[in-house]
């Protein structure tokens, strides 16, 4: 069992309702309807055992098969957790701008 979920694509918060429907309805003959319609992603996700065979049509899905969407939506789910390393990397932070220390000498006891 598949279930589709719709991501706007850009800085909207929601999609409206006249622009999902004219998404699902609209066949893409034309350039110009193709590129209208990549405002909004189709995200469909497969049942719990089966969620890394998901699809999403977002560029970055079609680039690497797997993106983002699907895996945020699988823990949103609950398909998945995340590991406790993940959730103690602090966003934004970047690594200290200096040397790194060089490598202890091998076979040499401290």
């Amino acid at each position: 069992m598949k279930t589709l979920y719709y991501i706007s694509a850009g800085e909207q918060a929601s999609i409206p309702q006249a622009d999902l429907k004219r998404y699902i309805d609209q066949r893409r003959t034309t350039f110009t309807g193709f590129k209208k319609s990549f405002n909004i992603w189709c995200l469909e996700i497969a049942n719990d055992f089966n969620w890394k065979n998901s699809k999403c049509t977002c560029p970055g899905f079609l680039k690497n098969f797997i993106y983002k969407h699907i895996v945020g939506m699988a823990i949103r789910l609950k398909y998945c957790k995340p590991s406790s390393e993940a959730k103690t990397v602090a966003l934004g932070e970047k690594r200290r701008r200096d040397r790194l220390s060089k490598a202890k000498a091998a076979l040499l006891v401290q």
